[in-house]
């Protein structure tokens, strides 16, 4: 090594040093050597910040990291980084069986190729150790029980997915939720700090909400799931850890706002307030309105139109629910003939049906709308009803 050469390693021995705490000087390095010859900050940052600093934080267990990160280079398919860590993980408390679960789960979550790729560095770890093959032949039973709020998960899949792809729905129902998540060769709270790690490192964002707030149901705590994020950044990148965060957030800041209260009363004539001209014809009032708490998205008010008011035409996403109170009504469809509607009626308008409702043109009415929210939406207000289009049934 020339002169010029020995000076610039003696130069970066001494930075490496000066960024190293003391106490883990002493401690050999756990950088591989080639990232220590080619990479020399690469391997400090992995010696003080990855392995000095994030791997001895309290707020996750050893094993709970050795989770997340397993879970990582599973998803990722990152299977050169595999058999470390899988030692690692069984050091830390992770059971075979447990390993042999969360290549399952991770099957479903991130696909077969990632799952049966991962199984050739696990059979041979699990062969260095002298793992005994007979205690994993034994498939899991399904007893574990689903968090009370699984229906809310299977309205969506009947609304959204089975619709177009009802094979598809029907796996998810029977075969992911009803079996897979039942069994019991991880906990529910392990299989959920699974899935929320491949999801992140994936950035698979659309699922995360939901499995953030189930993993919440499980067990684990906002701490750990925040952590388990910071500590993926090392292994999924930053960007997929960021996206995760802010996801997480939004889902602890609606669970914040739940009402303490179960039930809700809003008394007759609270919060009055007229039609906004933009959206109705005449004299509209709109009274008492409603809105679900926690993850309800049903919402609505009572309604008041005079004679000859109406509302604009508009759609709702999911739908609508008119409950008839006082007066008499007009309600039409687009390109259908106008309806009338009683007391004691009850109209139901379909999801993206352009149409319009109001009072008769001689007559007041009074009813109560109800409608549920898709993505904080609940209508879609279109242009007004003309004179010409507002007439009564013939």
């Amino acid at each position: 090594m020339g002169e010029e050469a020995m000076k610039a390693a003696s130069a970066v021995a001494a930075a490496l040093a000066l960024a190293v705490p003391a106490e883990a000087q002493d401690r050999p390095s756990v950088a591989p050597k080639n990232m220590q010859a080619i990479a020399p900050a690469l391997a400090a940052y992995t010696d003080r910040v990855l392995f000095g600093d994030v791997w001895v934080r309290s707020e996750l267990s050893p094993r709970d990291r050795s989770i997340v990160t397993l879970s990582v280079l599973i998803a990722t398919g990152k299977t050169a980084q595999i058999t470390g860590h899988l030692g690692r993980g069984l050091d830390n408390g992770i059971k075979p069986t447990e390993v042999a679960g969360m290549v399952t789960q991770l099957a479903f979550y991130t696909g077969w190729p990632n799952a049966v790729s991962a199984l050739n560095e696990v059979e041979k770890v699990f062969a260095d150790r002298r793992v005994d093959p007979a205690s994993l032949a034994t498939v899991p039973p399904t007893t574990a029980p689903l968090p009370a709020s699984d229906p809310t998960r299977t309205a969506p899949v009947a609304r959204t997915l089975a619709p177009t792809a009802p094979k598809l729905a029907q796996l998810t129902h029977e075969v992911v939720f009803a079996d897979l998540w039942r069994r019991t060769d991880l906990s529910p709270r392990d299989r959920s700090l699974v899935t929320i790690a491949a999801l992140a490192a994936g950035g698979d964002g659309d699922q995360l909400a939901f499995h953030v707030q189930r993993g919440l149901e499980n067990g684990l705590t906002q701490a750990q799931i925040v952590e388990a994020f910071t500590h993926l950044a090392f292994y999924a990148g930053w960007p997929k850890a960021n996206a995760a965060v802010v996801i997480a957030a939004n889902v602890f800041a609606k669970k914040e706002t739940v009402p303490v209260s179960d039930i809700q009363i809003v008394r007759a004539g609270q919060g009055s307030k007229p039609g906004a001209a933009d959206y109705f014809t005449g004299s509209v009032s709109v009274v008492s309105p409603f809105k679900g708490s926690g993850d309800a998205r049903l919402g609505g008010a009572t309604v008041t139109f005079q004679p000859g008011a109406r509302t604009n035409w508009h759609t709702h996403p999911l739908g609508q629910l008119l409950i008839v109170t006082h007066g008499t009504g007009w309600v039409q469809a687009e390109g259908k003939p106008t309806q009338e509607m009683k007391p004691g009626d009850t109209v139901w308008l379909a999801p993206g049906l352009k149409h319009w409702h109001g009072a008769a043109r001689n007559s007041a009415v009074t009813h109560v709308a109800v409608a549920e929210a898709q993505d904080g939406e609940t209508v879609t207000w279109l242009e007004p009803v003309t004179d010409a289009d507002y007439q009564g049934p013939q």
